[in-house]
């Protein structure tokens, strides 16, 4: 049995007022005092997320005062990807722990594949089958998307960082992902397509490229945050 995550309430560490980026910095932090393999299962107010690199584009500080005058504020997060929509209905698991490596990138794989079988199995309870896959087209695509008859429907992303209060070699991950759940997949994917054409880029997402498990059953899913928790008391990994 692999030992079980500590789950935070989100009040804890993503506080009003305080960025997406000092929030996973906090819950870092936890980890290298502590120790312990901490987990926050939340939804995030309505907004953009975004990684750090989107600061580099000269127009990031234009379209970030453009949308949030439209009610859509934009938020910088650590871990990489890309435009992360954020709304009522998308699920948010912030998972961070110590991991014992020399080489980090010798271990991305694994913990990405952990985190989506993690996933995966609370899909399974709504009789939903998923995989790791690329979903081209999907707002922040990548290798390890979960999709649903090559549709997106959960995304992930990493954040390594050194513990340099650690005596071994150690370093504090944050393993992300976001779910859409009870979310409405097109609107999402319309509010990544307005950060993009505020920044005047020629990027597109493709709201046929997405799913949600509401629209898979055709009705709201219940109790998915609890299913989530209640695997996180025996993880894959």
């Amino acid at each position: 049995m692999n030992t079980p995550f500590f789950a935070l309430p989100p009040s804890s560490i993503f506080e009003d007022g305080r960025s997406r980026r000092d929030s996973e910095t906090r819950l870092l932090d936890r980890v290298d005092q502590q120790g312990q393999r901490l987990a926050v299962i939340h939804q995030a107010s309505r907004g953009i997320s975004v990684p750090r690199s989107y600061q580099r584009h000269p127009r990031f500080e234009a379209a970030s005062r453009q949308l949030a005058a439209t009610g859509l504020p934009v938020d910088v997060r650590l871990s990489g990807g890309g435009v992360v929509p954020q709304a009522a209905g998308v699920i948010n698991v912030h998972l961070a722990y110590p991991v014992h490596a020399n080489y980090p990138l010798q271990q991305v794989e694994a913990h990405y594949l952990g985190l989506c079988d993690l996933i995966a199995h609370a899909l399974d309870g709504y009789g939903i089958h998923a995989t790791p896959q690329p979903v081209q087209g999907s707002f922040c695509d990548g290798r390890f998307n979960l999709a649903v008859a090559g549709k997106k429907i959960a995304g992930t992303a990493q954040y390594w960082r050194r513990n340099r209060t650690a005596s071994t070699p150690t370093f504090s991950l944050l393993s992300h992902a976001v779910i859409l759940v009870n979310a409405n997949s097109a609107e999402l994917t319309d509010m990544a397509n307005r950060f993009e054409a505020a920044l005047h880029s020629p990027v597109r997402y493709l709201p046929e490229k997405t799913t949600s498990v509401i629209a898979l059953l055709g009705s709201p899913a219940s109790d998915f945050e609890q299913i989530l928790l209640q695997g996180l008391q025996n993880p894959p990994f």
